[in-house]
């Protein structure tokens, strides 16, 4: 028991001081970490490659002369016309955005894109971020939407959300909420189970009783409606949905509780079917969603039809997805 007892002492202890780190790591200034001119121009090359298979291992075999060279760290820049900070040793997305921003997730930003000038005449665009991570996709619209967009940022692991509340800050007119939060298909806790090799592996699953351990945190969870409707939000432009494998407990309890004027023109989901408990897309076909493209982890669904209820097609009944991974 003395040393199941130390055992926790010592994770609470490394959790701690990973806090603190982060927090250092954030306390400076946007512009303090500014890359040397060889860092600038590696990623000024690298940010200048083809978008196709040939510039993306080339830009591997180039920022590695970064990479190794300084193994950890942080790099001020702009991107989307925006002041961030990106840390690409323990983040592949922050990685990708630092390297080459034009390879960093094309099918999903030209979809947010295209919905947002779609949207171009209302006075508004609302955008709901589901494992935000460091929010780079809340910067992207932030930085796209009309002057009255609104986009709630939502993640649980407590380092990806210091960084994401750093470039909020360091971009003080965006109209991003950052909220440290889980989401679930109910009101507790939940488990955060960190990936220090690649943050935006993180985990969340469901806590078993009592548990406690090395490299899981316990955060607040609570299930997406409360917290729209909590946040006075009445309708949704664009929902982004990564949480590893939890998309079917969120998703699943706001399909069947919320009302059709709540639910998103635009889902963009990662495609964890393999891992859900239940059939999401099929539930998502039922409320009028077909797929409008795919890259390679993640599905964008348009709801050009009417849900089950009322009249829609045979098509929009039928399972919307298989897998392709």
């Amino acid at each position: 028991m003395a040393a199941r007892h130390a055992t926790y002492a010592l994770c609470d202890r490394a959790l701690s001081d990973e806090m603190m780190l982060s927090n250092e790591a954030q306390s400076s200034p946007h512009g303090a970490l500014a890359p040397s001119r060889f860092d600038r121009a590696v990623i000024a090359l690298t940010s200048r490659l083809p978008p196709n298979r040939l510039g993306l291992r080339l830009a591997i075999l180039l920022r590695r002369l970064t990479t190794t060279r300084l193994k950890a760290g942080a790099f001020d820049v702009e991107r989307w016309g925006l002041k961030l900070r990106l840390h690409p040793f323990d983040n592949g997305c922050e990685k990708g955005l630092l390297f080459t921003p034009q390879m960093f997730e094309p099918e999903e930003r030209a979809e947010l894109a295209a919905e947002i000038a779609r949207s171009a005449a209302e006075s508004s665009f609302v955008f709901v971020d589901i494992g935000a991570n460091v929010g780079l996709f809340s910067l992207f619209v932030a930085a796209q939407a009309p002057v009255r967009a609104r986009v709630l940022a939502v993640e649980p692991e407590p380092g990806n959300f210091a960084r994401l509340a750093f470039n909020v800050a360091a971009n003080p007119d965006l109209p991003i909420k950052p909220l440290n939060l889980a989401l679930a298909d109910e009101t507790g806790e939940i488990a955060i189970e960190l990936d220090r090799r690649d943050r935006g592996g993180t985990r969340a699953r469901k806590l078993a009783d009592g548990e406690r351990g090395a490299g899981v945190v316990r955060v607040p969870c609570r299930p997406l409606l409360a917290v729209l409707r909590e946040q006075g939000i009445a309708r949704i432009d664009a929902l982004k949905i990564d949480v590893e494998g939890m998309e079917d407990a969120i998703l699943l309890p706001f399909l069947r509780d919320a009302p059709a004027s709540l639910l998103p023109s635009l889902i963009l989901i990662e495609d964890a079917h393999e891992i859900w408990s239940a059939d999401l897309f099929t539930a998502l076909a039922a409320e009028g969603y077909t797929v409008s493209s795919r890259s390679k982890l993640n599905v964008m669904l348009r709801r050009t039809g009417q849900s089950m209820s009322g009249t829609a097609s045979a098509t929009e009944r039928s399972p919307v997805v298989t897998s392709q991974r």
